[in-house]
Order: C-alpha cells, then structure tokens, then sequence
C-alpha cells in the first residue's frame, strides 16, 4: 500500500454534486430545480458508499495484507473526519442557500441521513476487513517465539512479528496495558474476564480481550510438551466482524 489515504474527504461525499443549488434562483421554480440535484447526490453517496465497499472486500479477497494499516486509519481517522466534513458542507449550504429559500429545507434530512449511513457502513466494512486480513495474516505470515514460553499454567509466548504489528495497531500507552493483560494468560485457567474464545470457525486462531476495546490474536501451536498459544497481533476490535 501506498501512504495515501484510501478515503480522502470526498471519496464517499462532495459537496460539489450541490453546486447548482443556488439562493438566487426564483423561489417559483427553487423547489423544482433543487429536487433533483439532492437527489442525484443522494444517489452518487450511495454508489460511492457501493464502491468503497467492494474495494474494501477486494483488500481480503486478494489477501491484501498491506492495508491493514491504512484501513485502521480509514476506520478511526479519515472516514470518520470525511463524515463530519461532509456534514459541515450540507449545514453550510443549508446556511447560504435553504435558510433564503426555506422551502429547500426539507430536502436536506435525507441527504444528511444517506451521508452518515454510508460512510458508517464503511468504517464497518474497514474494521471487519482488517480483522479478517489481520487473521490472514497470522496464518499466512506466522511468527517464531521471541522468548522462552511463559506461563505457570496456560502457556503462552509472543512471537517474533508481534511487537512491530501491535506498533501499527496501538499507542505506545495502550500497548503498555496489553502488555500486563496478557501475563494473566498465563494462569490455570483463563481467568474468565479475558473471554478466551475462537476467533473463527479455523479451530487455530483464538482471541482474548487486551484492554479497552483491543485484543489479541492467539496462534495455536504445539511442541513436545504439547499446545500453546503464539500471541501473533493486537488491534482495536470491532463486535460486529462476520465471525460472531
């Protein structure tokens, strides 16, 4: 991946498809003319919301595993700025050109409404196909113990690609704290406030909490003394993944 954004401002919104909307036309013919310029915007923010969606699931179906950065800063960064931007655009042409024709006014909730859907559903797609890729690529990108295996009861050891991969994922602070998490891993058994579950139906990838709203990837490996768990990746995770 390159370092530009997948989601510049105007990806999914611009606010150049209102231009033709105007306070100077005839306020006869102000409602009749504006009709179908916020129609055509709404219908160019769903085709762009369209777009971006199945660019979003090229990413994974071409195991892109590049993008899992930008689509981090997709999902918490540029969507979410490019929705307040787009929202600011409507209100100030709503300022300039509704409030002098006031019977404008009601073309502009749904408008407002199909903005916000859709670059929501795109920080989704985003935070669903990161996790996917983030899974691909503990499987296709495995890494080695980085240290002796730790662990009293459970055991467990991070592998050599975690720490630059949870750079990526975390601030310094929130790594610090998934750090202390994790050596609760190592207890017999899990204790239960780290929901250890499966991550998907592959059997060798499972998942607990690492504070906030984070949490690892495990890799199910073994050795002569039988499973462990390889703490492959960390990243702000999203409930509403395919998995579950």
């Amino acid at each position: 991946m390159s370092g530009l954004p997948l989601f510049p401002d105007d990806a999914l919104f611009d606010a150049g498809w209102l231009s033709a909307l105007s306070d100077e036309v005839p306020r006869a013919e102000a409602l009749d003319r504006a009709r179908p310029v916020v129609a055509d915007a709404i219908a160019r923010t769903d085709a762009a919301g369209a777009a971006a969606l199945a660019r979003i699931d090229a990413l994974v179906t071409g195991a892109a595993l590049d993008a899992i950065p930008g689509l981090l800063a997709a999902e918490t960064l540029e969507l979410p700025e490019a929705a307040a931007t787009a929202e600011r655009s409507i209100h100030d042409l709503m300022s300039r050109v509704a409030y002098k024709r006031r019977e404008l006014m009601p073309l502009f909730p749904d408008l407002i409404e199909r903005v916000a859907v859709i670059h929501a559903a795109a920080v989704e797609a985003c935070g669903t196909a990161r996790w996917r890729l983030m899974a691909a690529r503990a499987r296709l990108q495995p890494g080695r113990p980085s240290s002796p295996i730790q662990g009293s009861g459970t055991r467990y050891v991070k592998s050599d690609r975690f720490d630059i991969r949870a750079a990526e994922s975390l601030p310094a602070i929130d790594r610090t704290r998934a750090d202390r998490i994790l050596k609760r891993l190592g207890e017999a058994p899990v204790p239960d406030e780290l929901e250890l579950r499966p991550l998907d139906d592959g059997g060798d990838l499972w998942t607990i909490k690492a504070g906030g709203i984070s949490r690892f990837i495990l890799r199910v490996v073994r050795d002569r003394r039988g499973p462990f768990y390889m703490v492959e990746d960390v990243g702000p995770w999203r409930e509403m993944l395919i998995y579950y």
